[in-house]
């Protein structure tokens, strides 16, 4: 068994295709049960594959606060993505301006950025740590 998609109702479609597509980098297109994104958006990843499933909504929660903590609203806390290339993520949520945190796990090999997305969702995006160089004895 494996993750599908996230599905999102949301209030801020536009800001979240958006978000998803130019600052993620995700492939924004209608499903294929729409004509069009006025009402419902897939963001698939480079494989093809939606990950994000975002439909409008016609009322929003707000949320406020810092990247990790407080702004965590319901059962679900966050979801990770695994990604490459982090500079260039890093250089989008930068030009976005956005705020987000990073954190280093080397126990589970991964470099963690997260931010939060115009709903308030937190997404964790996950990156390889870089190999460490061998030292010759």
């Amino acid at each position: 068994m494996q993750l599908d998609h996230i599905n999102i109702r949301t209030a801020k479609l536009d800001a979240s295709i958006a978000f998803y597509g130019e600052v993620l980098g995700l492939r924004m297109e209608p499903p294929p049960m729409c004509a069009d994104m006025r009402a419902a958006a897939w963001g698939r990843d480079s494989a093809g594959q939606a990950v994000v499933h975002l439909v409008a909504a016609e009322h929003e929660i707000e949320s406020g606060g810092p990247v990790r903590g407080a702004a965590q609203r319901g059962m679900i806390d966050h979801f990770a993505l695994r990604c490459d290339d982090r500079a260039s993520h890093i250089a989008r949520l930068e030009r976005a301006g956005l705020a987000f945190e990073q954190t280093e796990v080397p126990a589970i090999g991964l470099q963690l950025v997260f931010v939060r997305d115009p709903n308030g969702i937190l997404v964790e995006l996950g990156f390889a740590l870089p190999a460490l160089a061998e030292n010759p004895a």
